[in-house]
């Protein structure tokens, strides 16, 4: 059977949590299990918000990750580009050639963040837009196409 809740349980779970201290944090530091520590918190009408802090800041790195996206994006279709307009002025055919895997490679990885931005709901409404001319230059990417 679990070990009554006493007074000093109770002082405890106030103090620590008017330092802050999360509901586990509470629990370890006075031997109580965590349930017991929300009961008592609930009882004295107290109330965790770490879960709010989790979710913001999840929020926040996902809304990170999606601008890291599209800024890879944008760059590997500006080196695309950079790439194709290389091939025109190339030395050699094997330069040409070397510049246009360069720019396919680059606009596949374009295509793909894009992919994955979209899928997420987290792409900008340019992506289609810059797909469509990546596709114009260099053909649909993950395509497997002779003589690029």
């Amino acid at each position: 059977m679990a070990e009554p809740i006493t007074v000093r349980d109770r002082e405890a779970v106030r103090t620590l949590h008017a330092e802050g201290k999360s509901r586990n944090e509470i629990a370890r530091t006075i031997g109580r299990s965590a349930a017991t520590v929300s009961k008592i918190a609930r009882e004295e009408g107290l109330a965790f918000s770490g879960g709010a802090r989790v979710a913001a800041a999840t929020e926040a790195r996902t809304a990170d990750a999606a601008a890291r996206r599209e800024l890879l994006a944008n760059e590997a279709l500006d080196g695309a580009l950079g790439q194709v307009s290389k091939t025109a002025g190339a030395e050699s055919a094997r330069d040409a050639r070397d510049h246009a895997t360069a720019a396919r490679a680059l606009t596949e990885v374009h295509a793909r963040v894009s992919e994955l931005a979209r899928q997420t709901g987290t792409g900008s409404a340019g992506g289609s837009m810059l797909d469509r001319l990546a596709d114009a230059l260099l053909g649909p990417a993950g395509g497997d196409r002779e003589g690029v």
